[in-house]
């Protein structure tokens, strides 16, 4: 099993990553060009209740249009990651 953290910049992904159950992910700020700070998400690969679950395989899913969720949890979800993206940015 891969130990190394599962790491995105991908916002929506993150989402759905956290509706699935996995632990809210750490975030860090890396700088770009134009000044402006780019959240990453690093999120554990094991899941909390269910040890079966491989995130890439999510990923993938994702990547794919294969993944379902309810909406409006997403909608609800991302506001919560996107205030708490603000309000950690150094």
């Amino acid at each position: 099993m891969n130990e190394l953290p599962f790491v995105t910049s991908e916002t929506d992904l993150a989402v759905y990553l956290i509706l699935l159950g996995f632990d809210k992910p750490r975030i860090q700020y890396e700088p770009r060009q134009n000044g402006r700070k780019r959240g990453i998400f690093i999120f554990s690969r094991i899941h909390p209740t269910n040890p079966d679950y491989d995130i890439d395989d999510f990923k993938n899913k994702y990547e794919s249009g294969q993944a379902i969720m309810n909406i409006s949890d997403f909608k609800e979800e991302k506001t919560l990651l996107m205030d708490r993206l603000m309000q950690e940015k150094p």
